[in-house]
């Protein structure tokens, strides 16, 4: 306000009939002034395969931090790589950096939430995949996104459902229980800008065993479709 930056901006883009003379920024400064003063930490554990490159969860970040704010809460944000959690080496060898995986696992443990973003490839699932048993064993919330909840799916069909085998296509197209699998309007040979993007109508078509409603069905308010947003190339 002081540097009439409001000024500028509704010059520079031809607003100045639409932006009022002296802005209200009376919720602006309340907010900001009240983040300074939040005591209370709200501890967030965020599992990624980049975590040498922090801005590859720029957006996931961002959102964190506003939704900090929100609840009124300081976001602690501490950083698992997914591949420590991991007890063995890709060879199936013991890691010998006992020491990594006990830091990795104590984050976990001591997180309020566990928050695990996409990515590509097989690196790292596993850990992924182990962490999400842990949090839904121990009641720790968790949200898991593109990837990330690919890995909740897994966990879940391997230890409550008992299909130990399954997995994603992605990573193991023989698995007797495939769970996640390649959407077959999908080009495997062209990987650039080919994700499916924006809305798409999902049907609930299958009620549980005992004829009972689906639980899916019920969280959507018992509705025969719903349209939710993609970006991905599996489901």
């Amino acid at each position: 306000m002081e540097q009439n930056l409001h000024k500028i901006i509704s010059k520079e883009l031809n607003l100045q009939d639409k932006i009022a003379v002296v802005p209200d920024m009376t919720k602006w400064s309340h907010m900001a002034h009240q983040v300074d003063s939040f005591k209370k930490v709200v501890k967030i554990a965020l599992i990624g395969k980049y975590t040498g490159f922090q801005d590859s969860y720029l957006s996931v970040i961002k959102s964190l931090m506003h939704a900090s704010i929100a609840c009124e809460r300081k976001l602690e944000l501490v950083w698992v790589e997914a591949t420590q959690l991991e007890e063995n080496d890709p060879n199936g060898e013991q890691k010998q950096d006992k020491a990594e995986y006990d830091s990795a696992w104590e984050k976990i443990s001591t997180a309020d939430g566990v928050i695990v973003p996409g990515g590509f490839g097989n690196r790292g699932f596993l850990g992924k995949v182990l962490a999400a048993n842990y949090c839904r064993i121990n009641n720790i919330p968790i949200l898991g996104i593109c990837l990330g909840f690919q890995a909740m799916v897994v966990e879940y069909a391997r230890n409550v459902l008992g299909h130990t085998s399954a997995n994603s296509s992605e990573f193991d197209e023989s698995t007797e229980h495939p769970v996640v699998f390649f959407m077959p309007e999908i080009d495997k040979e062209n990987m650039g800008g080919t994700m499916r993007l924006g809305s798409r109508i999902t049907k609930f078509t299958h009620d549980h065993d005992d004829n009972t409603t689906s639980t899916a069905k019920i969280l959507y308010g018992n509705n025969e479709e719903v349209s939710e947003r993609h970006r991905h190339r599996y489901e």
